[in-house]
């Protein structure tokens, strides 16, 4: 097994995000800038901006940092492929890029998974193993790695993930640059990262602010002790945003770019996917409706232009039926239809 964890200190620079937007191949989109309206009286003349990268290639973000990643191996490692570790949006966007750079890519996904995210990441083309739990996912790709004598990647502690997710904020910058305000969903903290680093290095007077569920909230407990905190339970229907913890390289880059973290509730985020839905004309996972809920339901209301991003749309359809029809925190508690989503996690 070899691995391509990297442990340095350093933070990522404004020039190797730079650098990873030049080095994008064609796969990877400019994705569009749409406002967004609260109520109809407020047509053509939203405050809301939104980053659309639930258009990206595989229906997320995540595509630009697999790319980034993929194109950086050579020779040898580039022949024997990458393992890694994902609950959806990453492990589709590493089998798209593998396929395309002919790169074999194996991935580890939890039990959990929703189940069109699974089948997905096998229709383009990578291998795709199960694990029990949120925990059991590093050692699965540690062991997978050591039986295929491939290279284990961890996402969660990737500067070049972070380089790569970066690419999103040069962008915003370019298309909004109106906006004093940026909102962004947070997990392991790799995309928050990545676009703080990004937006902070070029424009220090842009706020940038950090979005999660109050059943994933393992950046805001850690935001507040001042150190990556682990959380004793992930509760919510955004499935990309279960991260117990976050990465201990990308929370030291919130700590140095990010202006502060808020969080919001499952009615909060159901209500977000309708109005981007049915006012924006886009489909938006849970997870990729965080940022814009933020805005939607007043946590964050500033003077002037907010940018959210939208940083999915790998929907589960029957997790869309339930939301169209109204559902909110209901989705989540113990005993209805998303139990099985609650992924346990060791503190």
């Amino acid at each position: 097994m070899a691995a391509m964890e990297d442990k340095t200190d350093r933070l990522v620079t404004a020039r190797e995000i730079g650098e990873a937007r030049a080095g994008a191949p064609p796969q990877v989109r400019l994705t569009p800038v749409l406002p967004a309206a609260r109520r109809p009286q407020e047509a053509g003349a939203e405050r809301l901006l939104v980053k659309c990268e639930n258009l990206q290639v595989t229906g997320s973000y995540k595509a630009r940092a697999a790319f980034h990643i993929v194109g950086g191996l050579e020779g040898e490692r580039r022949e024997r492929g990458i393992v890694m570790a994902s609950s959806g949006n990453f492990a589709q966007a590493f089998a798209y890029a593998g396929a395309a750079a002919s790169v074999p890519t194996a991935v580890v996904m939890p039990e959990y998974t929703a189940p069109v995210k699974v089948e997905a990441t096998a229709r383009y083309g990578a291998e795709v193993v199960m694990c029990d739990s949120f925990d059991a996912r590093m050692p699965t790709v540690r062991r997978v790695a050591a039986e295929r004598g491939m290279l284990a990647l961890d996402t969660f502690e990737s500067p070049p993930a972070i380089a790569g997710h970066g690419t999103i904020g040069l962008e915003m910058l370019e298309q909004a640059p109106q906006a004093g305000t940026v909102l962004v969903p947070i997990s392991s903290g790799g995309l928050a990262a990545g676009i703080a680093t990004a937006v902070k290095s070029a424009r220090p007077d842009i706020r940038v602010i950090g979005v999660q569920p109050e059943g994933a909230n393992a950046a805001y407990v850690s935001w507040r002790a001042g150190e990556p905190t682990s959380i004793p339970r992930v509760e919510t229907m955004a499935d990309a945003l279960t991260g117990p913890r976050p990465g201990t390289i990308p929370f030291r880059h919130l700590q140095a770019y990010l202006d502060d973290i808020v969080l919001v509730s499952e009615e909060e985020i159901a209500a977000a996917v309708r109005t981007l839905l049915f006012r924006v004309k886009i489909l938006a996972e849970p997870g990729g409706a965080v940022a814009a809920a933020a805005f939607l339901s007043g946590k964050v209301d500033p003077p002037g232009i907010v940018l959210a991003l939208v940083s999915g749309g790998n929907a589960d359809p029957s997790v869309l039926a339930k939301i169209l029809a109204g559902g909110g925190s209901s989705l989540i508690l113990p005993g209805r239809a998303y139990q099985s989503w609650a992924a346990p996690v060791s503190p």
